[in-house]
């Protein structure tokens, strides 16, 4: 498997939208608009050694006063048989470089299970309604 920077494509749209599919107000769009905006956000691509895409992620490093924390943005991948969390979460760490902190947003229990066996710690839940 590759893990490579990439630009902006439908297979990244398609993909990515299954991260934002519980959000009332955003969608995959928003990620190419903040890919536009934002140089500190990038794209990158994981396909399965042949060429396929098989995920898309968007890294971004947020500052603040007491330091960087590099934030997982948007994760969206597929592969049967692949712990991608075990594969992926070390080459993310390393590609957000020398942070204080990282920082990811999930629905997922069983990714937030995974998180915390690996010395993340839950800090937030966030809850939404929509307003009609």
């Amino acid at each position: 498997m590759n893990l490579s920077v990439a630009s902006w494509s439908e297979d990244a749209a398609r993909m990515l939208s299954a991260s934002c599919s519980k959000s009332a107000v955003s969608g995959p769009e928003d990620y190419r608009q903040l890919l536009e905006r934002d140089p500190s956000a990038v794209l990158y691509r994981l396909d399965d050694g042949d060429g396929a895409a098989i995920g898309f992620f968007i890294l971004r490093v947020e500052q603040f006063s007491g330091g960087s924390e590099g934030v997982i943005l948007a994760a969206a991948a597929r592969a049967p048989g692949v712990d991608l969390v075990e594969l992926l979460l070390p080459a993310f760490e390393r590609l957000l470089g020398d942070v204080s902190s990282f920082r990811v947003t999930t629905f997922r229990p069983g990714l937030i299970r995974k998180l915390k066996n690996r010395g993340w710690t839950q800090t937030h839940v966030v809850m939404r309604k929509a307003a009609k």
